[in-house]
């Protein structure tokens, strides 16, 4: 009985393994029909706890590492988010996104670890960029300026 098992799952996984190779093969377009490929559209920012702070629809909003705190009209908090995005263009999303909400750029630092540092009004707006083994992280940290 275990021998005909083995046997049954070692012939699924070569049939498995050999149609899967099958993708690797292309086939030839007729001349004159071959398609440019298309740049994969954007997703539209998404606005989260703060309303004036914008993030890129290809992060995933992860609320169990997440806190955010409202009271005595004050909202302050984390957020974090990841998502399998190029590190420097979320740095330039936030840089442009950030500065039409009016918020002005204080500082930044750049590379292994990015941090971006905002100002505005009363606020303090603090992102941290990284990368993960499989995804980019995102922590945004939201503070008063005392």
């Amino acid at each position: 009985m275990n021998r005909r098992f083995g046997t049954v799952v070692m012939v699924t996984a070569l049939l498995t393994l050999s149609l899967g190779g099958c993708a690797w093969f292309q086939r030839e377009t007729p001349a004159g029909t071959e398609q440019t490929p298309q740049p994969a559209a954007a997703s539209a920012p998404m606005f989260y706890d703060f309303q004036d702070i914008p993030v890129p629809g290809e992060l995933s909003l992860q609320s169990d590492q997440s806190t955010v705190f409202q009271g005595g009209g004050v909202k302050t908090g984390l957020l974090v988010f990841k998502g399998r995005v190029d590190p420097g263009s979320v740095i330039n999303f936030f840089q442009v996104s950030l500065a039409r909400e009016k918020w002005r750029m204080k500082g930044s630092i750049r590379y292994r670890k990015s941090l971006l540092l905002f100002e505005k009004d009363d606020r303090f707006c603090i992102i941290n960029v990284y990368e993960g083994h499989l995804y980019t992280y995102v922590e945004i940290y939201v503070v008063p300026t005392m």
